[in-house]
Order: structure tokens, then C-alpha cells, then sequence
């Protein structure tokens, strides 16, 4: 359960109707610019300040497969809080930008400390705003600012960011759409590590569209994980409250 929960902790696609320079097409098309193309991606990103969603989290390995709910809350580049509930609450979560809080109640652990926690999950570097951008369905990488090279596909639009230094990077976008697909990082220290993240459904949220579903796929030191997150309501509320005390008792986590 621990495991479990650390797992979707740590693990929306965004659908605007703008202006395109590239219009629309059933299938990728080859002599478009890249440039061209990140131009559409971002014009199509719909910004979301905060979110407040309920979403329901099954996890999948080879001893296991469990379903719990998931409270989620965030505010863009300011905090990101989840509590687990089965029946009653079970864990909860506080990512601000500086540090990470965390307990659980089965075996009374709890954790304060750097993002070195979710290294130890994930295998690598992300930030407060790299797992935000996970659940709204935005690219981890900028990438205006990194360097770029695209592959040929025959319906998507691909793209691998090379100057990561950490995890290589690879994008799928829908063609129509110009949202995007799945997000696939490749661990550079440890290449047998891959984490994969695809967003197969869509809803429209009060003139917003989010996520109905996020299908989370990691091969982390030999040990394959799925989970499948299932968005049942969302909202936009501007405030946004993010009950967080540690219980009294419980036994610190140590990297």
C-alpha cells in the first residue's frame, strides 16, 4: 500500500480552441517546421491556475492490483496536495517548491525533507511544476528552450528533447488536436528505467478540458508498475484549502 500510494503521488491533457498556424490533419505532416509546430502545441496549452479533482487510482504490478481515491489540489507553481482514501483517509501529500511532506497510516512512516524523496521513487530530478505539468497534460520539458529533434511517425507528431541531462525525453502529439499523446522518459543513469505517461480520454470542465483519464506506466529497477487514473469530478475553485499535520507517533522515512 505504501509503495502504491508513493507511486500515484508521484505520478490533464489541455485542449484550447486558438488561432493555429498549422491547421489540423488526420496524419502528421512531414514538411512542417518544428518551430512551426511547438508554436501550435503552446497556442493550443490551456492554462490552469488551480485545480481541485477527485480521481479514482488503480495500481498494477505482478503481486497486486488495488484501487483507492485520490483528493487532489494544486496552484500553479505554488503547492500540490493529495490525500488517499480508502474508506478514511490513508496518506497525504504537500509538494511546495522548496520541499516535500508525507505520511502514512499503515505503517505509521512519515517524510520532510528535499525533493531526494521523489528521486528515490522516480529515478530522477522532477520539480513541483514538472509533476503539475503531468497532471494537466503539459510537456515536462520547455520546449522552446531545449533542443529538439523530430522523428518520423505514422500518426503522431514526435518529438525527443536531446538536452536533458538527466532522462531523454520523447513527445507524442495528436495531429488534430495538437495536445499531447504520451510522454515518455528514458532514465540516462540507469537506461533500463523508462516511465510513460498517456492521456487516451478527454473531458470538457467548465469551458476547460482536462484529463478523463491518465494511464501511468513505469520500469523502474526491475520492477514494472501500472496505474490508471480516472478523473470522476474537477473544478477550478480560487481558493483552495490544504489540511496538512503530521500525527503524533510516527517514524520518519530516511533516503
Amino acid at each position: 500500500m505504501i509503495r502504491f500510494f508513493q507511486y500515484v503521488l508521484i505520478l490533464s491533457i489541455i485542449i484550447g480552441c486558438k488561432s493555429l498556424t498549422v491547421l489540423p490533419s488526420k496524419k502528421p505532416i512531414e514538411s512542417i517546421k518544428v518551430k512551426r509546430l511547438i508554436e501550435n502545441f503552446e497556442k493550443s496549452e490551456e492554462k490552469i491556475n488551480s485545480l481541485r479533482a477527485r480521481i479514482k487510482a488503480t495500481y498494477i504490478s505482478k503481486k497486486i492490483k488495488q484501487s483507492l481515491s485520490i483528493n487532489l489540489r494544486f496552484k500553479d507553481d505554488k503547492f500540490l496536495w493529495m490525500s488517499a482514501n480508502v474508506l478514511v483517509p490513508v496518506a497525504k501529500l504537500l509538494m511546495t517548491n522548496e520541499k516535500i511532506f508525507f505520511y502514512e497510516k499503515f505503517q505509521k512512516n512519515y517524510y520532510e525533507g528535499d525533493y531526494e524523496f521523489l528521486k528515490s521513487i522516480l529515478g530522477t530530478n522532477f520539480t513541483l511544476q514538472n509533476i503539475q505539468n503531468i497532471f494537466i497534460g503539459n510537456p515536462i520539458d520547455n520546449l522552446n528552450k531545449s533542443k529538439i529533434k523530430r522523428i518520423d511517425n505514422p500518426e503522431y507528431y514526435v518529438f525527443i528533447n536531446t538536452s536533458a541531462e538527466k532522462y531523454r525525453s520523447t513527445y507524442f502529439f495528436d495531429t488534430e488536436s495538437f495536445r499531447i499523446r504520451e510522454q515518455r522518459f528514458l532514465l540516462l543513469d540507469n537506461k533500463s528505467s523508462i516511465l510513460s505517461i498517456k492521456y487516451p480520454l478527454y473531458q470538457k470542465v467548465n469551458g476547460k478540458t482536462i484529463p478523463k483519464e491518465i494511464q501511468i506506466s513505469s520500469f523502474v529497477n526491475g520492477e514494472f508498475v501500472s496505474i490508471i487514473l480516472e478523473f470522476i469530478r474537477a473544478d477550478y475553485p480560487k481558493e483552495l484549502t490544504i489540511p496538512f499535520k503530521f500525527p503524533d507517533g510516527y517514524n520518519k522515512i530516511r533516503l
